[in-house]
């Protein structure tokens, strides 16, 4: 019963050793595991944040066409609203030769 008894208190600290090297070893290998998944994440971030800013560019080209493809309109508004604002009409001659091709 002795040799059992010694038996058993030998071994387990052998076992307790065993059983906390497991673990660290669990441990390590799971948050390596994500870890190693951050660049694949970041990537995908970077393309999502690379389409999104892709649609705002076609959102702003299609505004500015829109506001292209109505410069009369413009036109006429412009001295409106500088005569309401008090400018001189010396500005809007240059404004207007501007907008011209």
């Amino acid at each position: 019963m002795r040799h059992i008894k010694n038996f058993l208190h030998n071994i387990n600290d052998v076992v307790l050793a065993i059983v906390i090297v497991a673990l660290a070893a669990g441990i390590i290998y799971w948050r390596m595991q994500i870890i190693l998944d951050y660049p694949k994440q970041l990537a995908e971030q970077q393309a999502v944040y690379n389409e999104e800013q892709a649609a705002e560019a076609e959102a702003g080209a299609e505004a500015e066409a829109a506001e292209e493809a109505a410069p009369e309109e413009k036109a006429e508004e412009a001295p409106a609203e500088d005569n309401a604002e008090g400018s001189s009409a010396e500005e809007a001659p240059a404004e207007d030769a501007a907008e011209q091709p």
